[in-house]
């Protein structure tokens, strides 16, 4: 689940980063930019992709997106690299321009951004395989709220499609207003409802073919 870069490590189901085994923080909206743009790599993503994916429906100032970029790149510090990580493509967007690598464990890189649930909360990213969320405990997208359990619901996005189920939360979880009692299938365009807070479920679209181009705070912790 991880992907390793000289003395970076990337790990998208616990959501964690490491520079020189120092883990390093990011805030909730410059992992999921960095996760998408490994998603991604080589291809380089538009600025209007980008906004579309990480604001959905939001108008957001015009340097949200590349103070994000500032971020990241001071997090992995990307300025003092020979060859960035980060590539600008200028007039058009950004690229993650590194090439995966085994990790020393030996495990794959398999933390595949595949959906999100967007709300006025939060906009959570949601990637392949499960993923569990509550108020506390390890391995879990945070939701702060008193109406959420600590480990509230799980959501499991495959080939298949996606999956939600309660975990026996005290205020329920809902699909389109119907409660959850048995795993329950959830499309695009859904809504989600985790106690109080209500999201959209938004699947991700496929990455768009590759094109030659010459010029232009949710957190999960881990056990």
């Amino acid at each position: 689940m991880r992907l390793q870069i000289d003395d970076l490590t990337f790990d998208a189901s616990s959501r964690q980063l490491w520079l020189n085994e120092a883990e390093v923080h990011l805030s909730t909206k410059a992992f999921d930019l960095l996760a998408l743009l490994i998603e991604r790599r080589p291809q380089a993503v538009s600025k209007a992709d980008l906004h579309a994916r990480l604001w959905p429906g939001t108008f957001v100032s015009a340097s949200s997106l590349p103070s994000l970029i500032s971020e990241i790149r001071e997090a992995i510090a990307d300025h003092r690299r020979e060859s960035r990580l980060v590539r600008t493509v200028h007039g058009f967007g950004y690229a993650w321009q590194s090439a995966q690598q085994a990790t020393p464990d030996g495990d794959a890189f398999e933390g595949t951004l595949t959906g999100w649930l967007v709300g006025s909360p939060a906009e959570i990213a949601l990637f392949a395989g499960e993923n569990v969320l509550g108020r506390e405990g390890d391995d879990v997208i945070l939701l702060k709220s008193s109406t959420v359990s600590r480990r509230h619901a799980r959501v499991a996005i495959g080939e298949g499609g996606a999956v939600i189920e309660d975990l026996g939360s005290k205020n329920g979880t809902y699909v389109n207003d119907q409660r959850v009692s048995e795993p329950t299938s959830v499309a695009d365009g859904d809504q989600v409802r985790l106690g109080s807070l209500v999201f959209t479920f938004r699947r991700s679209q496929p990455a768009a073919s590759t094109q030659s181009i010459t010029s232009q705070s949710g957190t999960r912790r881990r056990s």
